[in-house]
C-alpha cells in the first residue's frame, strides 16, 4: 500500500510537470496559440497586442521552470517535499485567482465565463493542490519503494 501511494504522488506530480513544461514551450515558441489557450482553457480574452506578445516569454518562463520543479519534485517527493508545498501555494493561489476573476474582472476580459466550467476548473485545481498536501503526509510506515514495508 506505501508504495502504491509514493507512486500516485510521484504520477500526479509528473502530470503537473507535463502539463506546465508543456504550456511553458507554447508560450515561449507559439505565442500565436496564446489566443485560442487564453479563450479555450483560461476563459478569457486576449487581444494579442505588441506588450502582450513581449510579456508572454517571461510568463511563459516562470511556467516552465516551475514545470522542472515539479519534474524534480516528481523524482523523489520525499526528499523534495519544500517543493511539492509550492504546487500546493499554486493551487491555492490559482483557485483565489479564478474565484476573484469570475467575481470582478472587467466585462470586456470574460468570454461569457460559464460558471459550470469555472466551478470545474476550480475543483480540479483544488483537488490536484489538496491532493498533493494530503500525499506528502506519510502513512504510519515509510512510503519509499526502497524501505522495508511491512
Amino acid at each position: 500500500m506505501a508504495r502504491q501511494y509514493y507512486l500516485a504522488l510521484k504520477g500526479l506530480l509528473l502530470i503537473v510537470a507535463i502539463y506546465h513544461i508543456a504550456l511553458g514551450l507554447l508560450g515561449i515558441f507559439a505565442k500565436n496559440l496564446a489566443v485560442a489557450l487564453a479563450r479555450n482553457f483560461f476563459n478569457f480574452n486576449l487581444a494579442l497586442t505588441d506588450q502582450i506578445y513581449w510579456i508572454i516569454n517571461p510568463f511563459a518562463t516562470y511556467v516552465l521552470i516551475f514545470g522542472f520543479f515539479m519534474a524534480v519534485a516528481a523524482s523523489d517527493p520525499i526528499k523534495y517535499k519544500k517543493v511539492v508545498y509550492v504546487g500546493v501555494a499554486l493551487c491555492t493561489v490559482r483557485v483565489a485567482q479564478r474565484l476573484a476573476f469570475f467575481f470582478i474582472a472587467p466585462e470586456g476580459l470574460v468570454n461569457n465565463i460559464d460558471p459550470i466550467r469555472n466551478i470545474i476548473a476550480i475543483i480540479v485545481v483544488s483537488s490536484i493542490g489538496i491532493a498533493l498536501f494530503v500525499m506528502t503526509i506519510p502513512p504510519k510506515h515509510s512510503i519509499r519503494p526502497d524501505s522495508q514495508i511491512g
